[in-house]
């Protein structure tokens, strides 16, 4: 059915991966359907989506090279005969919302974990933090990230933004704009 072990490599490039400067509008993956929406002091930039996803932006504010926002979509074969309600009633359960904090759990200390409605679309909704390990630049230690995850029928749409510790809080409500800002194929 669901798998957030899938989401995995994608939190972990970009919880860890150096964003690229934002220098576009409003955005849409043609061939996926993804598209995001920046909230007003962002802008959004089309990445390589690399081998697991089909699309993938990024999100920032100007001039932001460490923080922000990625977006992408995979697609997920084993959600094709599931409906909407169906999907959005797993992510709404224990299990499924289990499953997806173990898979960040070995990289992530997961500090909250919720859901959160996004038009049609039920998401799950983490904030967590990188676990300090040796091969790490003591810069891993000063943020913080936030997840989304939705799910419809097509497949994974993900969101991870990542922001200083001291400024997350005051950065929260930019995320969750973000995130209403997307939508997913």
């Amino acid at each position: 059915m669901l798998r957030p072990a899938s989401f995995l490599a994608f939190s972990l490039l970009a919880g860890s991966a150096l964003l690229a400067p934002a220098t576009a509008a409003p955005l849409r993956d043609a061939a996926s359907g993804l598209a995001v929406n920046p909230p007003p002091g962002y802008a959004a930039k089309a990445e390589d989506p690399g081998q697991r996803s089909a699309a993938r932006f990024s999100i920032q504010r100007p001039g932001e090279q460490e923080t922000g926002c990625q977006v992408a979509f995979t697609p997920a074969a084993q959600n094709a005969n599931l409906t909407q309600a169906q999907i959005n009633g797993a992510i709404s359960q224990p299990p499924w919302q289990e499953a997806a904090r173990a898979a960040l759990g070995p990289i992530y200390d997961i500090t909250s974990a919720g859901t959160a409605d996004y038009g049609p679309l039920r998401a799950l909704v983490m904030v967590g933090d990188i676990k300090p390990r040796p091969q790490l630049p003591p810069r891993a230690a000063q943020i913080r990230t936030y997840f989304t995850i939705m799910e419809t029928p097509r497949g994974r749409t993900s969101m991870v933004c990542v922001a200083d510790k001291a400024e997350f809080e005051a950065r929260l409500p930019e995320f969750e704009m973000t995130a209403r800002g997307i939508t997913a194929p």
